[in-house]
Order: structure tokens, then C-alpha cells, then sequence
């Protein structure tokens, strides 16, 4: 027997024999290593409490006892791959034959086992690797299909959340100026189950400012950041709504666009979620590349809204001007009265063409108005309420935009010769979050088309997508109304409100 020990500590491969009663008569050097147990330690011990998962245990002994009994185990001289655990109570894959021996005292067997730990190691990189490569590929395809910037999004987290085993996801985007930026929902979303819909709602109320919250973190510290019990982790926000439909892992990447965080994507799942090491490195790398696809899709579609945009001023200009021209004309008791007011308003609508692209100045939300209204030959019916608060840098152009379309639509629809002009009103909410923009066209004649027209869509486009805010139309007997509500971090100087 001494012979058969010594050859045994020779071998690579782990050696372990088992008596009749499942105990262990035999442990290598090789056993040693894989197994965390010392030779005299496990001899005399049964083997199922050693190294046999709990999963795995009532086979083991049915075997046994089935075998002793007639001679009989079908598994017996064949390769097997399975599981075993170590001392640490880790589990990990092996490969084992097992040759029995049959003695006058009671069989015995002798099992040669090899640890599968590096060959499942690079099986599931490679396995990530392809997957990775797959979505990287319907990302790159996405790009030149003509879809929006929000599906584009919307497939990104869709395609990362089925790789990485996730439930949800959502894009925050980050708005405002300074000390006024905060991350702000962006309404793009993937869950994989109506469940979870509570989350959304949840996530739809709130604000982070920076370093405020999951996303906050990884907004602030421009790294990954995740957190794998939520339950417990006070300072996730969110935690009573997520908690409750049983997302309990997180984790939230910052996207960066030219050399600036300016989004962070976040992902939840469950407890059986991947939240390994590689299944971060796999959502980082992949929200590396969706960054980069993102800014060449938001850029293509700054230039698209921009040529749009220039065409449909082109073709607008002439209605406006006739526009301008016959409230001049209904107004000027004199042709040179008339030349001298319609010359004006011409510079004015050039003015607003020329300062179109401007984003790099901050002006008041009062100031902007003003130069829209210079369209309107008689301003003597407005009524303005309008606070001295400032507008954001990446604001100016979205506000300039939304109030040009809309003077443009009254000098199209309203009625020159009525006495309702245009009243705005600018107030904050109750919740102190949103600000209220109310404009009114008492004896405005518009109706709503059937087709959304490109005006309507800048509108929209400018209002949501821009600046965060939603709008609401109203036609009928009193007119026109137009009702926007916007999140106060587009402005700046809330100290001035109401001044």
C-alpha cells in the first residue's frame, strides 16, 4: 500500500479513495492542493461531507448503497464532468472517473479528478467575447439604419441588459448650467418585465445633482460604480421602489461625449443577476463604444434638425414677411409710415436668421422674448409677465427656436385687427421643480392639422429633448393657448424670480 501512496503523491491529477462506508482511505498531495483538506484531516472522514455539493449528496449515497448492494454503478470507469467544493464551501467544475475494487472486507474505489476551473474560465470568456462582439455588431448595423436617437438607446440597453443577465435600464441625461447641472430622466427605458414599471415611475420624479445617488457617483467619480444589495445601501435614493419589485444589484456607467460626461446609462437586475468582475468589464466596454455611437448619432442628428431647420426657414420666410407686411400695412396711416416699419421688421427677421446658430451666450428669458416679439408690427398687445431669470448657455438656442415658431405661427393665424394680441405669463409651480410658461392668443384662428408640421415638431423637439420640459395645446372659441413646464435647471438667478 505504501507503494500505491507514494505514486499517488506523484500524480497531477487529485487522488481520492473511498471506502464501502463513503469514508476516505486515500489523499494525494494533488487532493491537498485542489481541495483545501490536509491528508490526515480527511482520512477517516466521509467524503460526500468533503467534498460533495449539497445538490449532488443523495445521489452519491444512493450510488453507494446501490453498488454495494449489486455490483452495479452506471457511472463507474466513465469520464464524468460535475462539481465538487473545496474547503471554503466554493464550488467549482472537475472532471472524475471513478475505478472500483473489490476486496473480501468490502469494495473500495479510487476517483482521479482534475479541476475544469481554467478550462470553464476561458470557455466563459470566450463565450463573453462573442457575445460582446454580437452586440457591438448590432450597435455598428444600428447606426446606419434610419431610427432615432431614442430607439438607438433604447436597443443599446436592450442589448447589454440580455447579455449581462439585467432586467432594466434607463439613460439619464445631464442639463443645466454650472451648479444648476443635475441628471435628469431622460425617459428611455428597458425592462424585461412590466413588473418592473414601479421604477420607472420612481426614477421619472427625480433629480441627482452630482456625486447624489447611484448615477450621481458614477457622474462624479467618471468610473463605473455598482452596488449589490440596494436594500441595504441608504444612500441609493431609490431603494423602496426597486427593493419592492426585487431589483436588488445596480450598477451605472458615464457616458462621455467629447472628452465631457454628459449621460450616465444605469442597469438593474435581480439576485440572480451576473455582478462578476467580467460582467462589469463587459458593460464597461460596451458603454464605451455605445458613448461614442450615441455622440456620432446625436451629431447626425444636430445637422439633420440644423439642415431642416434652414430649409424650413427658407421656405417660411416669404409668409412671414407677407405676414409683417399687412400688419404694417393695416397700422401705417402713410406709405413712407409703412416702408418705415416694414424696414424694421425686415431687420429683425434677418437679425433672428443671423443669431439662429448662436449657444454661447447667456441671455434672459425676458430678452429672448423680446427679440422674438420684434417680428409683431405692433406690440402694443402684449401682455408680458415675465421674470428677469437667465437662461442657460445650452438653453438660448432651444428657447430661441420654440419662441420664434410660435410668434411665426400667431403673425400666421392670428388676427391682425382683433384686440386679443399675445399674453405670456411666466410663473414657478408649487413643487418649486418646473417653471410655467402660459401663452395665450385670445383671437387666434389656428386649428390643429391632421399631420404634425415640421413647426410643431421643432416645438417638441426643442421642449423635450432639449430642455427637458413638456408642452400642452389648446384651440377653440377663446383661442389659442400653449402651456409649457420646464425644470428649473435650464435657468439661472432663481434668487430674482418675481423681481
Amino acid at each position: 500500500m505504501d507503494h500505491l501512496n507514494t505514486l499517488f503523491d506523484r500524480a497531477l491529477d487529485a487522488v481520492v479513495g473511498m471506502n464501502h462506508d463513503g469514508n476516505v482511505i486515500a489523499w494525494n498531495k494533488a487532493a491537498e492542493d485542489l481541495f483545501g483538506w490536509k491528508s490526515d484531516e480527511a482520512i477517516g472522514q466521509s467524503l460526500a461531507t468533503l467534498i460533495v455539493p449539497p445538490q449532488h449528496k443523495s445521489a452519491h449515497s444512493k450510488g453507494l448503497a446501490h453498488y454495494n448492494e449489486t455490483g452495479i454503478g452506471p457511472v463507474l470507469e466513465q469520464r464524468i464532468k460535475i462539481t465538487a467544493v473545496n474547503r471554503e464551501n466554493l464550488e467549482f467544475p472537475i472532471e472524475l472517473s471513478i475505478f472500483p475494487m473489490r476486496q473480501s472486507d468490502g469494495n473500495i474505489f479510487y476517483a482521479f479528478i482534475r479541476s475544469l476551473r481554467i478550462e470553464e474560465a476561458y470557455r466563459q470568456e470566450q463565450e463573453t467575447r462573442a457575445q460582446e462582439a454580437e452586440v457591438l455588431l448590432a450597435v455598428a448595423t444600428s447606426l446606419i439604419e434610419d431610427i432615432s436617437l431614442e430607439e438607438f438607446t433604447r436597443l443599446c440597453l436592450r442589448k447589454i441588459c440580455e447579455v449581462a443577465g439585467l432586467d432594466a435600464a434607463h439613460l439619464f441625461h445631464i442639463r443645466g448650467d454650472a451648479e444648476n447641472r443635475r441628471l435628469q430622466p431622460s425617459g428611455i427605458w428597458y425592462i424585461s418585465d412590466e413588473k418592473f414599471q414601479a421604477v420607472v415611475e420612481d426614477t421619472e420624479r427625480q433629480l441627482f445633482a452630482k456625486g447624489e445617488g447611484l448615477p450621481g457617483q458614477a457622474w462624479a467619480s467618471k468610473t463605473v460604480v455598482a452596488v449589490e444589495n440596494i436594500p441595504e445601501n441608504k444612500e441609493f435614493i431609490r431603494r423602496g421602489s426597486f427593493s419592492s419589485v426585487g431589483l436588488v444589484r445596480g450598477i451605472a456607467v458615464p457616458i462621455d461625449q467629447r472628452g465631457e460626461t454628459n449621460a450616465v446609462m444605469e442597469f438593474f437586475g435581480t439576485e440572480k443577476a451576473r455582478f462578476d468582475d467580467e460582467m462589469v468589464r463587459l458593460v464597461r466596454t460596451i458603454a464605451k463604444q455605445i458613448g461614442v455611437a450615441i455622440e456620432r448619432k446625436t451629431e447626425e442628428e444636430e445637422r439633420t434638425i440644423l439642415r431642416r431647420e434652414l430649409a424650413h426657414r427658407l421656405g417660411n420666410s416669404l409668409t412671414i414677411l407677407s405676414a409683417i407686411f399687412r400688419a404694417s400695412a393695416a397700422k401705417a396711416s402713410s406709405v413712407s409710415e409703412l416702408a418705415a416699419s416694414f424696414t424694421t421688421r425686415l431687420h429683425a427677421v434677418a437679425r433672428a436668421c443671423r443669431e439662429f446658430p448662436r449657444s454661447s451666450v447667456d441671455l434672459s428669458l425676458a430678452k429672448l422674448l423680446d427679440e422674438a416679439f420684434e417680428l409683431l408690427a405692433d406690440k402694443d398687445q402684449l401682455q408680458l409677465s415675465v421674470p428677469n431669470i437667465q437662461v442657460t448657455t445650452e438653453a438660448v438656442m432651444p428657447f430661441s427656436l420654440i419662441f420664434n415658431e410660435l410668434v411665426t405661427n400667431h403673425l400666421k393665424h392670428g388676427n391682425p385687427d382683433g384686440d386679443g394680441g399675445v399674453s405670456v405669463t411666466v410663473e414657478k409651480m408649487p413643487t418649486d421643480s418646473m417653471l410655467r410658461i402660459l401663452w395665450r392668443e385670445p383671437d387666434s384662428k389656428s386649428e390643429p392639422g391632421h399631420a404634425e408640421g415640421y413647426g410643431s415638431f421643432l416645438i417638441r423637439a426643442m421642449l423635450e429633448d432639449q430642455l427637458g420640459g413638456t408642452m400642452s395645446r389648446t384651440y377653440g372659441n377663446d383661442g389659442f393657448t400653449a402651456e409649457m413646464l420646464i425644470p428649473n435647471v435650464v435657468f439661472k438667478g432663481e434668487d430674482t424670480f418675481g423681481s
